[in-house]
């Protein structure tokens, strides 16, 4: 599977502990693409369909596109590294800009 930074893919995310999220849902695959040939897990931040108005720096709204049908947001504090074996169908990718923002909102969680 060729998994490129900035793609949008489906990704099972059970089994959940409490607090964090779950289930099979879209994400950001936020590894450089050299990365995720060295290394068996992939640094995501997971999509949600329940949007909450301005919220940066802990949401960043995703328009639908491609094969994501719904508007999303990016839930960037749910950022995740999980194996490869957790993805599963390319639906669409960001944009840079978009990437870039997402990039600068992680930096201000962090």
């Amino acid at each position: 599977m060729n998994l490129n930074k900035g793609d949008i893919y489906l990704v099972d995310f059970d089994p959940a502990k409490v607090g964090e999220i779950g289930k099979l849902r879209p994400a950001v695959i936020l590894s450089d693409n050299q990365d995720t040939t060295l290394f068996e897990t992939v640094v995501v931040v997971p999509l949600s369909s329940v949007i909450i108005e301005n919220n940066i720096p802990y949401r960043y709204f995703i328009s639908n596109r491609g094969k994501l049908k719904k508007g999303s947001d990016a839930c960037i504090y749910e950022i995740r590294s999980l194996s490869k074996s957790r993805i599963k169908t390319k639906l669409a990718a960001v944009t840079a800009n978009e990437l870039a923002d997402i990039h600068q909102a992680l930096c201000e969680l962090l």
